[in-house]
């Protein structure tokens, strides 16, 4: 039965305790955000098996039918969570500008660990504006291409030919430890400077230290420390084109924690690194829009470096990835005061929920919902949509979106300039295929091939 929650004469519809129990089961699955760590092979094989955002997006798309339009308050006593389910009103929560919404969610609201998107927390205190204004102007947020883009595409490129080995005859296997091991180097030189290439054990410790884990014992404490201590020296030597060396020409005091800045960055490159193989993975899968990424690498000079400027079709298939395969489940924003809904109202204080999958797949929406569609990136279709958010949206949409980007599509070219992927195993993928709703990439393997000389 249908349940609602008197707000003074207007009334707020609420999920029946058995929807939400099922709802809880599929929203609050683990999942591999960060691709790497302990554990991390079981959780990826585990979470694609399940079908978990599968059964999350029929779960939804049943509540909108048996609710109607919401949003829906979850029957959680003591949390005030709200999930919209139209399109119109995440654009609503995402576009406000003024302020009513926001990305910032108090202690108060007791939002499950789980629903908070970001592996790498803000420290208790820290000025949330401040350091966004931070991650803003060392990440060039509204510039397509990094002031820093010649010496970061530099690296890129030697990242990429280290990772194939300089073999181009006989083939080269891929696996998804090999990738992310390439990419992993790549983000420690473009975050902390060239010292920190051969640092690997600060992305183990970084692994263990990830949020999410209600319990730390004293191994887990240490490794904190250390890996805070390694962090601090790459920090304080702020090699030059680096962000750390970015970082050090701020005016002082106002990164706030230079540490717990960094380690989001790193985090951020490890999320690239996923979506970037999951691109190649598309790619391998699908030989029609492969042919066409190799037809816009054809037409380069033969030593340009291709960022996303010089490949949009490429930039497209790595944003298409992202929306088939979110790296962030939720999007959370909190109310400041009491809003109206279609007739109803919601309390200050609530935590809307965007799930992310729902609206990226919502079949009612989108024609392309569940097949591989990059062209929906140039021709109009996905830009305006903004309830279809691949790097989150509005304020507090992700600050090195255009970086990823750029690293993304830069690697990748420079993958596939003159090699091509052909799957090994790549389960459930396959051209004229609906794309399943999880892949494992652990289990997916690919090999690269020798291609044909682009012509010029």
């Amino acid at each position: 039965m249908t349940r609602h929650r008197a707000v003074g004469e207007i009334r707020v519809q609420e999920t029946s305790v058995p929807d939400t129990v099922r709802l809880g089961g599929t929203l609050l699955v683990p999942w591999p955000v960060r691709g790497q760590g302990p554990g991390g092979s079981r959780l990826a094989a585990l979470t694609a098996r399940l079908g978990a955002d599968r059964r999350l997006v029929r779960l939804l798309a049943h509540l909108r039918r048996r609710y109607g339009p919401g949003p829906l308050r979850l029957a959680v006593p003591g949390r005030r969570l709200v999930l919209p389910l139209l399109r119109e009103d995440v654009r609503r929560l995402l576009a406000d500008s003024s302020g009513r919404f926001t990305p910032a969610i108090d202690a108060r609201a007791k939002v499950p660990p789980r629903l908070q998107a970001h592996g790498v927390p803000a420290p208790a205190g820290e000025d949330r504006q401040r350091r966004r204004r931070a991650d803003e102007t060392v990440l060039d947020t509204y510039q397509v291409v990094h002031r820093l883009a010649g010496p970061f595409m530099v690296r890129i490129y030697q990242e990429a030919a280290a990772l194939l080995g300089g073999e181009r005859s006989a083939g080269r296997e891929l696996t998804w430890r090999e990738f992310s091991a390439a990419f992993g180097c790549l983000g420690r030189r473009l975050v902390l400077g060239d010292s920190a290439r051969e640092d690997r054990m600060l992305t183990e410790l970084l692994a263990r230290t990830a949020t999410g884990r209600r319990r730390r014992g004293g191994r887990e404490r240490i490794a904190a420390e250390v890996c805070r201590r390694r962090l601090r020296g790459y920090v304080e030597r702020a090699e030059a084109d680096s962000l750390v060396g970015e970082l050090s020409r701020l005016p002082e005091g106002m990164p706030g924690d230079p540490v717990s800045q960094v380690s989001r960055w790193l985090a951020g490159f490890e999320a690239t690194a996923l979506v970037s193989y999951r691109t190649l993975a598309l790619l391998a899968a699908h030989p029609g829009h492969l042919a066409r990424v190799r037809g816009e690498l054809s037409v380069l000079p033969g030593t340009a470096l291709a960022g996303p400027v010089a490949v949009p079709y490429l930039r497209a298939c790595v944003l298409e990835a992202a929306r088939l395969w979110p790296v962030a489940r939720t999007v959370l924003r909190q109310s400041r005061g009491e809003t109206v809904w279609h007739g109803r109202t919601v309390p200050a204080g609530s935590v809307f929920v965007i799930v992310v999958p729902f609206f990226n797949r919502d079949r009612e929406a989108l024609a392309h919902a569940d097949r591989f569609a990059p062209e929906v990136w140039l021709d109009g279709r996905a830009v305006p949509d903004e309830a279809v958010v691949p790097f989150g949206g509005g304020a507090g949409r992700c600050a090195g979106e255009n970086l990823a980007l750029l690293a993304a599509t830069t690697f990748l070219a420079a993958l596939l300039r003159r090699h091509e992927p052909l799957p090994i195993r790549s389960p459930r993928l396959g051209e004229g295929r609906p794309v399943p709703y999880g892949l494992d990439h652990f289990a997916t393997r690919l090999t690269l091939v020798a291609a044909p000389t682009p012509n010029r």
